[in-house]
């Protein structure tokens, strides 16, 4: 079964959310931490829970508000045989039309066969699992062993439950038992006489899935130190509540690291007897190094079986994954939205390029491109100076600075982060206006982007010079000096008089200033064109910027605008 489109009402942090989604297997939700993506997850997961007691309390409802109730619907297609007769839900099916997205009451041509299944949670916090229709609004019970057949598995941050044969669990669904609670006695009769002289009658069926689960360990690169097997667990107290536990030899296997028991359990939710399943996997990337988060994705991207729905903050796994498999989720007044990265506006981004060399600004919240990396480097230090001033760092904001690599690049650039619904401020020098003209930056300021251009068709390292106290010139000169530039013989190219030798006696002059941001950022030998040169840079003349004449020249005033619109947008 897969799901096709999820709407969800008053659940924790979301007011209200709908989202269709594309007929695809993988769903990577990534955005900025608070915006909602895990609680995406839960509410699939208590969508289909197959405990029939399943706990709500007064902080589940958005903002507390128990007065409107909890509402989680969720169409869901791929339907087995089963779930289509007439005995069963056969009067409540519906058509899903897969390319434009639409639901229909009653199944036209062409349409896929779907359930819609609502969970309702009132005051009263009792939860009510019902299949709907229009024609039918109350519905029909969706029953508890119905909604454990469409195989929903979450994998958070506490997974030990599931390497043991609890109900419910990975394992035990693995398990080839008829009856799992029996099992679970023999295996504690097993155990009053002898545990491992019983093994091959009591605990067949569970040595069995072990045996899988070791393979499974193996293919993803899970050590294992002798063999897999079930065994009871000392540190339980009952056998049915989960004593019976997955071991490697004498250890159990709750005890391994963070990341390879979620590996591990991933691979045992592909192994459920070739099943069809749903797999939410919170904080994808914890406790994982880059080569097993890679080998992870190769798992679940060559799974034909599993539909997964994944969150991270990680661009290690951002680089693993396609266009295609990225959603990015934005928490606004009226709600939550999920945007594809995929898409007509998107035609300028090379979104998947972008995701290899810049993954950190599609986790973000604001974005700021920059024209190149001199730009990128002397924000930086920018940023840095704020801190020492007391303010807020571009990290609390949520914005990240974007190397665009070449001012042709900067308007596709922005506008395609804003077609993804992110804030976006755009800095730009002014001196190719035939790579990025004053029509482009108005273009983009109608699509309630921020521009900052210098004027006069100058770069950035010209209007400093221009504007800075000549201390702070002399001081950018000397920095030259010491990165290893020839900087006198560049100043003189630009300015036919003789210059001392001494790069801190110039005097000053609007000639000898021109000249000297020309040189700076000639194309043959640019003095500050790493990030980490712009930054050593700002950091030179970072006094100037406590200089009130100063702050009302353009370079100032104009950085100033940067400030407020990462304070407020």
């Amino acid at each position: 079964m897969k799901i096709r489109r999820i709407s969800i009402q008053n659940f924790r942090g979301i007011k209200d959310l709908e989202w269709n989604l594309p007929d695809q297997r993988v769903f990577c939700l990534i955005g900025k931490g608070d915006s909602a993506k895990t609680t995406i997850l839960e509410a699939i997961r208590c969508a289909f829970n197959p405990q029939w007691n399943l706990a709500f309390n007064d902080s589940d409802f958005h903002l507390c508000k128990t007065d409107v109730p909890i509402k989680i619907e969720i169409v869901i297609g791929d339907l087995p045989d089963e779930f289509c007769a007439e005995q069963k839900y056969g009067a409540h099916l519906r058509g899903w039309d897969k390319a434009a997205f639409n639901l229909h009451d009653e199944p036209e041509d062409g349409d896929e066969i779907v359930l819609s299944v609502r969970l309702t949670v009132g005051k009263e916090l009792e939860p009510k699992w019902r299949v709907i229709t229009a024609r039918n609004a109350d519905g029909v019970d969706f029953r508890s062993a119905d909604r454990a057949r469409v195989n929903v598995g979450l994998i958070g941050s506490y997974s030990e439950k599931q390497l043991t044969w609890a109900s419910g669990t990975a394992l035990a669904r693995i398990t080839e038992a008829e009856n799992l609670s029996e099992s679970l006695v023999d295996a504690t009769r097993a155990a009053r006489s002898s545990l491992d002289g019983q093994r091959a009658t009591a605990l067949k069926s569970f040595d069995t899935a072990a045996a899988k689960s070791e393979a499974v360990a193996k293919k993803l690169g899970v050590p294992v130190d002798d063999s897999f097997k079930a065994h009871l667990d000392l540190a339980s107290i009952s056998i049915r509540l989960g004593g019976l536990t997955l071991h490697d030899g004498e250890i159990p296997l709750r005890q391994l690291g963070l990341g390879s028991r979620r590996m591990l359990l991933c691979g045992i939710q592909k192994e459920g007897l070739d099943e069809q399943h749903i797999t939410l996997f919170d904080e994808v990337e914890l406790g994982l190094e880059p080569h097993r988060i890679a080998r992870l994705m190769r798992h679940i991207k060559e799974d034909p079986t599993g539909q997964y729905f994944l969150t991270t903050h990680s661009p290690s796994v951002l680089r693993e994954l396609t266009v295609d498999e990225l959603h990015v989720v934005h928490k606004l007044e009226g709600g939550v939205e999920v945007v594809a990265t995929t898409g007509k506006d998107l035609d300028g981004l090379n979104v998947q390029g972008h995701i290899r060399s810049s993954a950190e600004a599609f986790l973000s919240m604001k974005v700021i491109v920059c024209e190149g990396a001199t730009e990128v480097g002397f924000l930086r230090g920018l940023d840095n100076f704020w801190v020492a001033e007391g303010l807020n760092p571009l990290s609390y904001a949520g914005a990240v600075l974007l190397d665009a690599r070449g001012a042709s690049k900067i308007k596709p650039l922005a506008a395609g982060f804003k077609a993804l619904h992110y804030d976006v401020f755009a800095v730009a020098d002014g001196d190719a206006p035939q790579q990025f003209s004053p029509n482009d930056a108005e273009d983009l300021t109608k699509q309630a982007i921020e521009v900052l251009i210098w004027s006069d068709q100058l770069a950035l390292e010209q209007r400093a010079m221009l504007d800075l106290p000549w201390s702070s010139v002399l001081a950018s000169v000397k920095l030259g000096q010491d990165l290893g530039h020839p900087v006198h013989d560049n100043v003189r190219s630009k300015l036919d008089i003789a210059l001392d030798a001494d790069v801190m006696q110039w005097p000053e002059s609007p000639e000898l200033r021109k000249a000297i941001g020309d040189a700076a950022k000639s194309k043959s030998s640019p003095w500050f064109k790493s990030i980490s040169d712009a930054q050593a840079w700002f950091e030179v003349i970072a006094p100037a910027f406590a200089d009130p004449d100063f702050k009302q020249r353009e370079l100032a005033s104009k950085l100033s605008r940067l400030r407020t619109w990462v304070d407020h947008g």
